[in-house]
Order: C-alpha cells, then sequence, then structure tokens
C-alpha cells in the first residue's frame, strides 16, 4: 500500500521556493507514495511542471478586511479541513516557512510532520523577531525541521538548542537534464565584455544588487545581465540611469528560463547581505560556471567555497576583490549533482517512512 504524503504552500508562482518544490515532487516514486499538495492559491507559473500524480488541492485565506467576518471564514475552512484530514497523511511537511496557514494544515495532516526552512532568518531579524517568527508557526510541534544550509541550521540551533534532535539538513533538489536541456536555447545578444549575470528576486532587503551595479561603475571591462524582477526594480533601474550604465547594465525581467543567460554569461554573481542555500549555485554548477558571491555556505554534500570565489560585502573591497578575480582562471571544480540528489531522495525518503 502507498504511503501517503502531504505538501503545503502557498501558490507556484516563479520563485525559488516554488521551483523547488516542483523539482522535489517531480523526483518523487509514485509507485511508492501518493501525493497530495494543497495550495492557499491555485495559481502559478510552475502549475504546467506540477507531476500529473500530484492531487493538487486549494484552501484559500480569506482577506476581507471585516476582521470578525475573516476570522470566522478562515477558522471555518480550516476546521472542515481538520475534520476530514486529521493525521491522514503518513508525511506531512509545510514548505512555504513563512505561510501560516500551509504550516498549521501540515500539522493537522500528519503526527510525522516537517517545516521546510529556506532562508537564514538570523540575518533577516534580531532575535526576539526570530523567535516571534518561528514560535508562531508552532516551530517546536513538528517532528523534524529541515534546512538547506548548514549555517542556517546552527543558527537556529544556537536560539532552539531544545529541538536540536529535531534539526536535518536537506538541500532543495533540481532538475538537472531540464536545466541543461533550456539552457541550449538561442540567444541575440551582444557581449562587449566579461559578463556578470545575477538571477532572482529584486529585493534590496537582502539582494543588495546595488553592490553589483557599484562593481560595473567601477570595473572598466565588466557588464551586468539582471534575470529577474521586484518590488526594487525601479529602485536598481535608476540608480544604473544615474551612473549612465545602461550601455553595460541590461534588465531582462522575469524568465521562466534563465538558463540560456547562465549559460552564456562568464560569472554568476550574488552580493546578498543573507541566504539559505541559493538554488543559482547548484544550477550554476550543473552548467559549469564560476560563481562571485558575498554568501559562503555549505549544505548535507556541498561546500561552495569549493566552487565559488568568496568576496567580501563592503563595496570597496568587493571592487578590489573581483579586480582580482577577473585576472584568475575561472574555477570550473566539477561535481556531480545527480549522485548527490540520489542521496538526497535517499535521506527524505527516510524521513517519509518514519514510522508515526
Amino acid at each position: 500500500m502507498k504511503k501517503r504524503l502531504l505538501f503545503t504552500a502557498n501558490t507556484l508562482d516563479i520563485g525559488g521556493i516554488e521551483k523547488a518544490l516542483i523539482n522535489l515532487l517531480n523526483n518523487i516514486d509514485y509507485s511508492k507514495y501518493e501525493v497530495t499538495l494543497v495550495l492557499e492559491k491555485k495559481e502559478g507559473a510552475f502549475l504546467k511542471d506540477l507531476n500529473k500524480n500530484v492531487i493538487l488541492k486549494e484552501l484559500k485565506v480569506s482577506t476581507l478586511k471585516i476582521t470578525p467576518i475573516r476570522k470566522l471564514i478562515n477558522f471555518s475552512r480550516k476546521l472542515i479541513f481538520k475534520l476530514k484530514n486529521q493525521n491522514k497523511y503518513d508525511f506531512s511537511c509545510c514548505y512555504a516557512t513563512y505561510s501560516y496557514s500551509a504550516n498549521k494544515l501540515a500539522l493537522i495532516g500528519s503526527t510525522n510532520s516537517s517545516l521546510y526552512v529556506h532562508s537564514n532568518y538570523k540575518d533577516l531579524y534580531n532575535k526576539e523577531e526570530f523567535c516571534e517568527f518561528f514560535n508562531t508557526r508552532n516551530v517546536d510541534k513538528f517532528k523534524h525541521i529541515i534546512f538547506v544550509s548548514n549555517e542556517s541550521k546552527d543558527c537556529f540551533e544556537k536560539i532552539y538548542p531544545s529541538l536540536k534532535e529535531k534539526l536535518v539538513v536537506i538541500n532543495n533538489l533540481i532538475n538537472v537534464d531540464n536545466i541543461i536541456k533550456l539552457s541550449k536555447e538561442k540567444l541575440s545578444l551582444k557581449k562587449n565584455n566579461k559578463t556578470l549575470l545575477f538571477v532572482g528576486r529584486l529585493d534590496d532587503s537582502s539582494k543588495k544588487l546595488g553592490r553589483a551595479i557599484n562593481l560595473v561603475k567601477n570595473i572598466s571591462n565588466i557588464d551586468l545581465w539582471i534575470v529577474g524582477d521586484g518590488p526594487d526594480r525601479y529602485k536598481y533601474e535608476a540608480l544604473v540611469t544615474k551612473n549612465d550604465l545602461n550601455d553595460r547594465i541590461t534588465f531582462f525581467g522575469r524568465k521562466e528560463n534563465p538558463y540560456p543567460y547562465m549559460k552564456e554569461c562568464d560569472y554568476i554573481i550574488l552580493t546578498s547581505d543573507y541566504e539559505g542555500f541559493p538554488v543559482t549555485y547548484l544550477e550554476a554548477l550543473v552548467l559549469n560556471k564560476t560563481i562571485i558571491t558575498t554568501i559562503p555556505v555549505s549544505d548535507d554534500k556541498i561546500d561552495i567555497r569549493d566552487y565559488a570565489y568568496i568576496i567580501s560585502k563592503n563595496e570597496d573591497k568587493m571592487v578590489k576583490e573581483v579586480k582580482n578575480i577577473l585576472d584568475k582562471s575561472k574555477r570550473n571544480k566539477i561535481v556531480s549533482i545527480d549522485n548527490i540528489q540520489k542521496e538526497r531522495i535517499k535521506d527524505l525518503e527516510n524521513l517519509f517512512n518514519e514510522v508515526i
């Protein structure tokens, strides 16, 4: 008899977490598992990529402005879900850490429950805010808490030492064959200089893309390609215009297929203040691209310091370091992501199969 798995999330719109969820679901052995995915909103560009074996459901969260009615509607919907699904599943996972609704549904679905943590919240919050974030998400009630990096796990453990035995590091999965296939799409791009590529959400609270723009301003033989969108795109575009860099910095917007840009660039760059373990790292390794980054993280199988150039977050130091990197040979140490992912799938199956 197949074991029943439940995953809960917000939407399947374009984003790192959503892409990682699709890749996880597409790597499950459906001869052994029956999988249900419950979304707050059944929408998003990645819906078309969802494995056909997944049972897809929607449990909307009301956003009515009249608070008593909104709370009553949401309570009623969760109560109905609880009556139908209390401990119905052999394993449940809240994949969207930030979502209150996904959190509660995962805890209802199984006592063998997991919370996936995709970022290092220590860099986002002070200790009090950190605790409030996780306490309101009932972190202590989950059987396992899964992190994508050792650094995220270690930071969490310092604040919640009593939960040490629940903590696991299993990084996100990617679709290696699909990345290679999609990277072959032809682009009509002119390259005049060495090209740095940023792929991600344009959100200055974490990504600090102004640092990469500053590199172009101070290093004459590099250009910057930016693939992605977000709340601070106009801020970054204004900064580019202010510094007269429009001929060397290109905004391509959000792309369902960023891989041809990754294949064509010379370096992948991340200038963030904090990350969990960027999926971009794994994608860059698949395409054998040199990474320049401010984020030196490791996961259950990989230490990115073995594959990337780590640079300072200080803009003046960063300029000097990148100039030095451009004069060096590219770091192209080979790693088999396929083999690593097979091990990760086994680690996940060990969680799926735990006795309740």
